[in-house]
């Protein structure tokens, strides 16, 4: 079975530092750090849904203290449908950011792709995104 790609979430080396994160306590940190990788490998662009919290608060006890603690530190922010991590947006581009980035980098592959067949008099291919018309050459976005 091939394996998932790996998704990583920035977590700054500074977090113990954090006062909030101290003040708030242990258990609340693991929930934090939790929250952390919940949120980025559901997409959620930082939101803990609150029906997800019983997946992220798994075995720690006092769990509404816990989010209350990360909440009256201002780590977490509430939210209608559950809680917002604060500082998201400081470390984590937005989803669509995100998923747009990938598309460009999809499109620029398939367009140097393209060019080192077309180079060598190779082609088309039933494969190539450019050959297939999915995908603009170069050529006809650049402006000439």
């Amino acid at each position: 079975m091939a394996s998932a790609p790996s998704v990583y979430v920035p977590l700054d080396v500074n977090y113990l530092r954090d006062p909030r994160i101290r003040r708030a306590g242990p258990d609340a940190e693991l929930l934090y750090l939790r929250g952390l990788a919940h949120a980025k490998g559901g997409e959620t662009d930082g939101v803990i849904y609150e029906f997800d919290l019983d997946v992220i608060a798994v075995g720690l006890s006092k769990v509404p203290q816990r989010v209350a603690a990360l909440v009256r530190e201002k780590a977490w922010e509430e939210r209608e449908e559950g809680w917002f991590i604060t500082g998201w947006f400081k470390w984590n581009k937005s989803t669509e950011e995100l998923r747009n980035e990938k598309e460009r980098k999809r499109i620029g592959a398939a367009r140097t792709n393209h060019g080192k067949h077309e180079s060598k008099g190779e082609g088309p291919f039933s494969w190539c995104p450019v050959c297939t018309g999915e995908v603009e050459p170069a050529w006809r976005t650049s402006g000439r």
